[in-house]
């Protein structure tokens, strides 16, 4: 990356931790970090271009539904600083969620592959286990329900973050995956031993 590239990434850590910085959603700040260096590992792994994708992986959660509805700031931030790739960088964004991918939105490029499967990678193991159950409590969602296709934290586990390793665009990715959904099924496993106690 050149100089220029460079500082405005150090603009774009500035701009979102102004906006997520108090997030409790699971969408916070250490999100964004933990996606952006998974991302970055990724890119020179599978030597993809970096500065689309430290952007791409800065910006993502920045006009999401599910903590701001209604907003361009990731448009507004990559015009404010007539980024060239502003194009590439918007298709990711717009195309990469599970949401996207249930309605038929994928995306192609290898940069945007890469941010997708750094983003569900932070969905799985320890910190996925740990961000259930904070969007869960900032949406009110219950623990468990008893069942494994309700409304609460335990379900979710089955009904989305199980389905993520068979949804990943790259093999490290994959390898991380597995490793991180290993240690999700111990944690259920001892839950219910915890939950069924009597």
């Amino acid at each position: 990356m050149n100089k220029k590239q460079i500082e405005i990434i150090k603009q774009a850590k500035e701009y979102i931790n102004s906006f997520l910085k108090d997030d409790s959603s699971g969408h916070d700040i250490f999100h964004i970090n933990r996606v952006y260096k998974l991302s970055l590992y990724l890119a020179k792994e599978l030597n993809a271009n970096q500065y689309i994708v430290a952007l791409s992986a800065l910006l993502h959660d920045l006009d999401d539904d599910k903590i701001s509805k209604g907003t361009n700031r990731a448009l507004e931030f990559l015009s404010k600083y007539s980024v060239k790739e502003k194009n590439e960088i918007l298709e990711i964004i717009n195309n990469m969620s599970f949401r996207d991918h249930l309605k038929g939105k994928s995306v192609n490029s290898i940069e945007g592959k890469i941010v997708q499967d750094a983003d569900r990678l932070d969905a799985l193991g320890a910190i996925g286990i740990a961000r259930c159950f904070a969007y869960s409590g900032f949406t009110n969602r219950p623990i468990y329900q008893g069942s494994q296709n309700d409304n609460s934290a335990i379900a979710h586990f089955y009904i989305k973050l199980f389905k993520l390793p068979d949804l990943m665009n790259t093999k490290p990715a994959k390898l991380l995956a597995k490793k991180r959904v290993s240690f999700m099924t111990k944690f259920l496993n001892e839950f219910y031993k915890e939950w069924n106690l009597f």
